[in-house]
């Protein structure tokens, strides 16, 4: 089989570990465009090493010269949003072409390619609100004929089955596939703080992603300044050590001293995939703080699924769809509610046997559910499923 992969600017290891265990070992080819956002993943190891690249480019990045400087100053000045320039005569003898999300150009021009050359396309769906994205011109129009004329949607949550009803999608044409990750990788095992520069003193809360306010980030630290001034914590210097890179983060930093915190937060950069199991396992808690928005809500949260198969206990917020995978393996509270998170993290500083708990309950969901092997397997049926009619 060959597969053209379209994740955009995604692209990371996380991401792409089903792919790598597909049944058969297909030929992959990813079809990527270059961005900041992929920028990031790129400094960690965005998981592409062995796969054939296809560049894709925006009408800022190739094209006419007059016509590339009005796009890039409508992006600068008017905050539109780049535009791919088509390429789907390069999908052209693919047995599938997988893209994400109803609204994209990328499953705009894979539908096409549907079109014109009869290659089945499956879309993931991560989007969990009705009608979302809709505001930008044409961007109706193409979720409107992807969802008619896409062979599978592929969703990971009930929250996303749920809006693809709304948007009059074919639900014979839904599979809800759990994704997930090597739980012999992302496993229980011994502390590495000292290689981290961590005291075994400390009270390490562990925060993974972007530094966008839509992640709680502030929040968070909010929470960490009321736990730095709790004379419960005496005894246990509260550290944050927060992973990753990219936008915003000069902000969060000028946060952080604002707060006069700067001896309690650690930043470690973007680190690579392999690395990632240590720092989990070197935390007291994990905190997730996702906010809500009018046209965003947490999606899924891959790196809470990871923590938890680390067997880490975590504090998260009701954010979209964090309740469906945590479930009761982690503190729930609701989002933009810093004393709420303040005081569930002190509850789990203030108690180990409660963690020991939490985190072992959180290490049997995770086995249980997210595993990335199952979610090869169901992935591989589902390509399976649309090429079928083309092998009569």
């Amino acid at each position: 089989m060959k597969l053209a992969l379209l994740m955009g600017n995604r692209y990371n290891p996380w991401h792409l570990q089903p792919f790598r265990l597909l049944r058969g070992n297909p030929h992959i080819t990813a079809f990527r465009a270059e961005s900041q956002i992929q920028d990031h993943f790129k400094e960690r190891g965005d998981g592409t090493d062995g796969l054939d690249i296809e560049r894709i480019y925006f009408n800022t990045q190739r094209g006419n010269p007059v016509a590339r400087m009005k796009h890039l100053i409508r992006e600068r000045y008017f905050n539109t949003n780049p535009r791919l320039l088509p390429f789907h005569e390069r999908l052209h003898g693919y047995d599938v072409a997988h893209s994400w999300e109803l609204f994209t150009d990328w499953s705009a021009e894979a539908l096409v390619a549907r079109e014109r050359f009869g290659v089945p396309l499956v879309i993931t769906v991560w989007d969990l609100l009705p009608f979302n994205m809709e505001r930008e011109s044409g961007r109706r129009e193409i979720k409107q004929r992807v969802a008619k004329g896409a062979d599978r949607f592929v969703v990971y949550t009930d929250r996303s089955y749920r809006t693809l009803r709304f948007e009059d999608v074919d639900m014979k044409r839904v599979v809800k596939i759990l994704p997930g990750v090597d739980t012999s990788v992302f496993s229980p095992g011994p502390s590495a703080r000292a290689q981290l520069g961590l005291s075994d003193d400390d009270f390490v809360i562990l925060y993974v992603g972007w530094f966008v306010p839509r992640k709680g980030i502030d929040f968070l630290l909010y929470a960490m300044r009321e736990l730095v001034d709790d004379p419960a914590m005496r005894g246990r210097k509260p550290v944050l050590v927060m992973v990753g890179s990219g936008y915003g983060q000069e902000r969060v930093k000028n946060l952080v001293s604002r707060l006069k915190l700067d001896e309690n937060c650690r930043f470690t950069g973007a680190l690579t995939y392999d690395r990632m199991p240590d720092m989990f396992r070197s935390a007291d808690v994990f905190a997730f703080p996702s906010i809500a928005s009018d046209e965003w809500q947490e999606q899924f949260g891959m790196s809470l699924i990871e923590a938890m198969a680390c067997g880490r206990p975590v504090v998260t917020t009701l954010s979209g769809a964090i309740e469906e995978i945590a479930g009761d393996a982690a503190v729930l509270v609701q989002p933009n509610d810093f004393l709420a998170l303040y005081q569930s993290i002190r509850t789990l500083a203030m108690d180990s046997a409660l963690r020991e708990d939490l985190g072992a309950h959180a290490r049997a969901r995770a086995v249980e559910l997210f595993d990335v092997r199952k979610h090869a397997e169901a992935l591989s049926n589902v390509y399976d499923e649309v090429m079928r009619p083309r092998a009569g």
